[in-house]
């Protein structure tokens, strides 16, 4: 890189590259670093280099090489989408790229300098984040993206300070908040700094979630450049030999995680929604948001938790599950909340002396929820797939579908054999209907997201772990307690509507595809 640097800055004035030289390799803090840049401002112009240094920062980073031999079908697309990104995002941005591939040192490893690179681009750290939890990646791929999560930490705690002294002012000495003099983690879009405080005479320990400085202006940029790759990789698609990998969906994954990661209110809203959900459900911890939060920082309760990837217990996959999927679909909500990422990292497992063990559920940035007649329908559609009942498959995706199906696309279900399974068949097969152009409420997809995010964490603690069996004890429980209200609504048919239990089935219901339901040999 220090070769290349030398190239950049070839053509300008003499007494202009030396100060540049020392800008490049020098150890400033991102705002120091901005400075010292404006103040050489029109001297700058990396116009006529970009496609060399971007060619000379996948050489050094060894991005393409990164991808495995079962993915090396995508390795040109990597070579050209980073390609595109690089010679794509502001000069001053590229800068800083430069300044990390400095700071690295000469001796850093390709796996290191791709840290430093992704640490100024959210929208690759993110992308490789969701790659990561796609049950179906190669095992060692997901090791080396999962690692690439643990080496973010390098904002100067000084400026975090500054930022929550900024934000919350005066309520530091009321609350007599102390900060940690280093930052606990860090992500793609935020920092975490841990602090001590006094509520009600007691003293406790809060975390403060800080989105750091630079993201706002980096995530406008990140979110065009996503735009316009995903138009390049369709236009382009016969290029590469990828089969119908869809480019715009997951970019659409990307861009919607970011947006929401940077949403500080909407994330503290959720915080409470979840506290409110879970109020009875003593196996499960939430945050508390704590009054002195901003848009730009969250207070929230520090939970002391080990990540779920280190449990191994059937039990704990079954509490997950429950508390994740089947407390959403059988709420007695109007509207059910559900966790929108919860991948290993946003699980944690907190000791405790009098039930073994707690489950603590955070980072609620993304979440959403579901109707009771969404919920209803979705059972209904698993009951139509495991009974094979075309009919009840069309009501029901009828029912879901925002402003219904098109009978052409609906027809062709009949052709196609339905996956076995309650939740993967209903959450497979819109997904198929979604690809085919029937659109489905957002919140929906999110929850299919969602699920087989969890699936993933739930087979890694418990590899035969059946969620199919999870929902049905939870469904057959259900219906133990509902026995006293079917047998009186028995008498009195217009009472036995689905919407009056809480297991959203009726005796109807549960006459027509109980038998197959209950002992199906595909559950």
């Amino acid at each position: 890189m220090y070769q290349t640097a030398l190239k950049i800055i070839g053509d300008m004035p003499e007494n202009n590259r030396q100060p540049l030289i020392d800008i490049l390799s020098s150890d400033l803090s991102p705002a120091e670093f901005n400075a010292a840049l404006s103040s050489h401002g029109k001297t700058i112009d990396l116009y006529k280099y970009r496609r060399e240094i971007a060619e000379a920062l996948i050489e050094a980073t060894g991005i393409c090489d990164a991808v495995p031999e079962a993915y090396k079908d995508f390795r040109d697309v990597v070579y050209d989408g980073a390609l595109f990104i690089l010679t794509g995002i502001s000069q001053a941005r590229l800068l800083r790229i430069i300044n990390g591939q400095f700071l690295t040192g000469t001796g850093a490893s390709a796996g290191e300098r791709l840290i430093a690179l992704v640490r100024d681009i959210p929208m690759l750290y993110k992308l490789g984040q969701i790659m990561a939890r796609n049950p179906h990646i190669e095992e060692g791929f997901r090791r080396w993206l999962t690692m690439l999560e643990g080496g973010l930490i390098h904002i100067d705690i000084s400026t975090i300070k500054g930022i929550i002294e900024d934000e919350v002012g005066a309520e530091l000495k009321v609350h007599a908040v102390e900060l940690s003099n280093s930052v606990m983690s860090e992500a793609s879009v935020s920092s975490v700094v841990s602090f001590q405080w006094r509520e009600n005479a007691l003293i406790g320990t809060g975390v403060f979630k800080v989105i750091k400085p630079d993201v706002p202006g980096f995530l406008d940029e990140d979110l065009k450049l996503l735009d316009a790759l995903a138009a390049l990789y369709t236009k382009n698609r016969n290029k590469y030999a990828i089969g119908d990998f869809e480019f715009i969906d997951t970019f659409d994954d990307v861009k919607y995680a970011l947006s929401k990661e940077v949403d500080l209110r909407n994330e503290q809203h959720h915080m409470t929604l979840a506290r409110e959900f879970y109020r009875d459900n003593r196996r499960i911890i939430v945050p508390r948001p704590l009054p002195f939060s901003t848009a730009k920082v969250t207070a929230m309760s520090f939970i002391d938790g080990e990540k779920i990837s280190g449990s191994n217990q059937k039990t704990c996959a079954e509490e997950l599950f429950n508390a994740l999927v089947s407390a959403c679909i059988f709420s007695e909500d109007e509207d059910a909340l559900f966790h929108g990422d919860p991948h290993a990292g946003n699980i944690l497992i907190v000791k405790d002396a009098h039930m073994g063990f707690r489950i603590a559920l955070i980072d609620w940035s993304q979440a959403g929820t579901l109707t009771k007649s969404a919920r209803a329908a979705v059972l209904k559609l698993a009951a139509g797939i495991i009974t094979n009942n075309h009919s009840v498959i069309m009501d029901a995706v009828n029912s879901l579908a925002e402003g219904g199906a098109d009978t052409s696309e609906l027809s062709k279900i009949k052709d196609n054999k339905t996956p076995a399974g309650m939740i993967t068949g209903v959450l497979n097969l819109l997904d198929h209907l979604a690809l085919r152009g029937i659109k489905f409420p957002a919140d929906l997809l999110l929850f299919r997201k969602a699920f087989f995010t969890l699936n993933g964490v739930l087979l890694s603690i418990d590899p035969e772990f059946d969620h199919d069996a999870c929902l049905m004890n939870y469904m057959l429980r259900l219906f133990a307690e509902e026995m006293p209200q079917r047998w009186a609504n028995s008498f009195f048919p217009y009472l036995d509507s689905p919407f009056n239990y809480r297991s959203l089935m009726s005796n109807a219901d549960i006459f027509m595809f109980g038998i197959k339901l209950f002992y199906s040999p595909t559950l």
